[in-house]
């Protein structure tokens, strides 16, 4: 009687091998491309909840002035990063602004992580797309401005990330200033 291993025996169990080796890796690579885009999400909720409590708390932009409201401006769809901004009109003349981003008004540029990117940015009715959120103090009201330059009357947007997989995960905020975690 031989004892040991035949060759048949030993290609199977290094198929088997083999086989559960490219399943690992694969979802390996598939889970690191989720987690990036949940962290992605989750920085972007906390950074629209920065702007909205730099709005509520009157913070004070780079000249000292107390800007009309906090925002985030969003570069469109397919982009990989989105900027937090000041309103910096002067308090006493906020009426009739269109809320949005202007030169010199950005605070810090924020990327998504690598494979992340923003897959669109609208309302639940119309594909409108919305190019800035601000936060306006004291009540606060949010207004969502679309690329066009328009204030748009939705009272609910949401906002679209995508990994390479495919996956997506949704950032809602309204008109009361509710904001959604991934």
């Amino acid at each position: 009687m031989n004892k040991g291993f035949t060759v048949v025996e030993i290609v199977v169990v290094l198929g088997i091998m083999a086989v559960i080796t490219g399943i690992v890796l694969f979802n390996v690579g598939s889970e690191k491309q989720n987690a990036a885009l949940f962290r992605s999400a989750q920085n972007l909720s906390l950074n629209l909840r920065k702007a909205e409590n730099n709005a509520l708390s009157s913070k004070v932009f780079k000249d000292s002035k107390v800007p009309c409201g906090w925002g985030v401006h969003f570069n469109g769809v397919d982009s990989t990063s989105y900027a937090i901004f000041a309103d910096t009109t002067i308090a006493q003349n906020c009426f009739g602004r269109n809320y949005k981003m202007d030169s010199g008004e950005e605070l810090e540029t924020v990327n998504l992580e690598a494979g992340v990117k923003i897959k669109s940015i609208n309302n639940n009715i119309l594909d409108i797309n919305i190019s800035d959120v601000v936060f306006t103090p004291p009540a606060p009201l949010v207004r969502f401005t679309s690329f066009y330059g328009g204030q748009d009357g939705s009272n609910t947007i949401n906002i679209i990330l995508v990994n390479k997989n495919s996956s997506t995960r949704t950032i809602t905020i309204n008109k009361t200033g509710f904001i959604s975690s991934p």
